[in-house]
């Protein structure tokens, strides 16, 4: 089984030993982790060693979870930070998501979804929790740094619904709007709808968009 290296942050031990008793049990890797309770820490740490994922509260003191994102990206970009927060506010998942966090979940995570986040990131993608999506959907711009665009990689199976899901599929495998509409017994109007909202959730830029997510993102392979 794959081992996976981890640094997590957070200044309460009895939250580190909970995040550690979860991971201890989950069977997709086995996890090397060392622990970190202030922000001088975790710079400390993460410049000597190297981590799979750094699992980064924000709130921490001395530096917090922002600033030190900053200054390990700007460091070297190949730092793989997933914020875990109970912060669930749109600026704060901005700050940490243009700070360079590849990931944001929140603390009332259940293991099974943390337990992805981390192999995700381990393996060198993006995850966010929903609401850290959304907010990314939201963003019409995507300028969440100063004069950059960010380019996020969304989880459709997070963001799309179960019939925009079927929709995708259909037009992987190449299907019209209007046999998509045949097929699914509704208005071809209500199948370009769809497809429109899947480009938009996906942050993509059009229908090539589609195909190249889900061939990249094993779509077709669940």
């Amino acid at each position: 089984m794959r081992r996976i290296k981890i640094l997590l942050a957070d200044d309460h031990s009895v939250v580190r030993n909970g995040i550690k008793l979860m991971l201890s049990q989950q069977k997709a890797f086995i996890p090397e982790i060392e622990e970190a309770g202030e922000g001088n820490e975790v710079i400390e740490l993460a410049t000597k060693t190297k981590y799979d994922v750094i699992l980064l509260d924000i709130s921490l003191p001395g530096q917090n979870g922002i600033s030190i994102t900053k200054f390990l990206v700007k460091k070297s970009p190949s730092y793989k930070i997933l914020a875990l927060t109970m912060h669930k506010e749109e600026y704060m998942i901005k700050q940490m998501i243009s700070a360079g966090a590849v990931g944001y979940l929140l603390k009332n995570t259940g293991l099974d979804e943390l337990t992805k986040a981390i192999v995700t990131i381990a393996n060198g993608n993006k995850y966010f929790c929903n609401e850290a999506s959304q907010v990314i959907i939201n963003d019409s711009t995507n300028n969440l740094t100063s004069g950059e665009n960010y380019n996020f990689t969304i989880d459709y199976r997070n963001v799309l619904s179960t019939r925009e899901k079927e929709i995708m599929i259909l037009i992987v495998k190449e299907f019209s709007s209007t046999q998509i509409a045949e097929k699914l017994f509704i208005g071809k109007r209500t199948v370009d709808t769809h497809r429109r909202n899947i480009i938009a959730k996906l942050n993509l830029k059009n229908t090539a968009g589609i195909v190249k997510y889900a061939v990249e993102h094993g779509v077709l392979n669940p």
